[in-house]
């Protein structure tokens, strides 16, 4: 029973979620591609956060903040492997199906946030696209790095590796909350759409065994909805 025992992985909710807190407090203050602050009528603007990144830098700073640091010390921490974090192919022939049902959603989404005058404002992160067009596709790709990471944070460490401690539904409701608020200092309604969209992926993800099917569709809205703001 004791060697048993030692061989489960350990399960320590408190770590993963200190590691993710981290994270994003990281990410959103000193990894942005843009910059958040404060008004006042005395005062006028004050920048809160960092001087924004590059985009290409933003990009890679969010694979390794919201990625490969989190996936690292998840590992170290709870000794679960990269499949129990969501992070192997699981059930590939139903992610497929998956993808190829939600690839018209996503871009119908990416449609309507580019339609929000709010959204517009904030994206693409980077304003040259509008002026350069023909660069998309380079900055489409490196997008994925950031999507691709979100997932991982958010649905890999936190779902897959709350799950064994908290069971399917509550951690699919901590990883959704903490993505919410992910979302703060960007436009309310997308702020909004990020509660149900993060308990939907969530629920996907569980049945797939695998955040990778879901983060191809959130990778395509976020393409379809810059393409479509550059682009009308």
């Amino acid at each position: 029973m004791a060697a048993r025992c030692l061989r489960e992985p350990r399960r320590r909710p408190e770590a993963l979620l200190a590691v993710a807190t981290l994270a994003l407090l990281c990410f959103y203050y000193f990894a942005r591609a843009d910059a958040v602050g404060v008004y006042s009528r005395p005062r006028g603007w004050f920048a809160l956060t960092a001087a924004p990144l590059a985009p290409p830098l933003h990009f890679v700073a969010a694979a390794l903040l919201l990625a490969v640091v989190p996936v690292l010390a998840a590992r170290r921490l709870t000794g679960l492997s990269l499949t129990d974090l969501g992070l192997g192919l699981g059930r590939w022939r139903a992610g497929v199906v998956w993808v190829a049902i939600g690839v018209p959603l996503a871009v119908l989404a990416g449609r309507i946030a580019a339609l929000s005058p709010a959204i517009r404002a904030v994206y693409p992160l980077d304003p040259a696209l509008t002026a350069a067009p023909a660069t998309f596709g380079g900055y489409a790709a490196l997008q994925l790095l950031y999507f691709g990471s979100w997932e991982v944070l958010f649905r890999g460490v936190l779902l897959f590796g709350l799950r064994g401690v908290m069971g399917d539904t509550s951690s699919n409701l901590v990883q959704t909350a903490l993505s919410v608020t992910a979302h703060f200092g960007r436009a309310l309604n997308e702020a909004c759409a990020a509660g149900p969209a993060g308990l939907v992926f969530g629920a996907i993800d569980l049945r797939l065994g695998s955040v990778w099917y879901v983060a191809l569709l959130h990778w395509l809205v976020g393409v379809s909805m810059d393409w479509f703001i550059v682009t009308t």
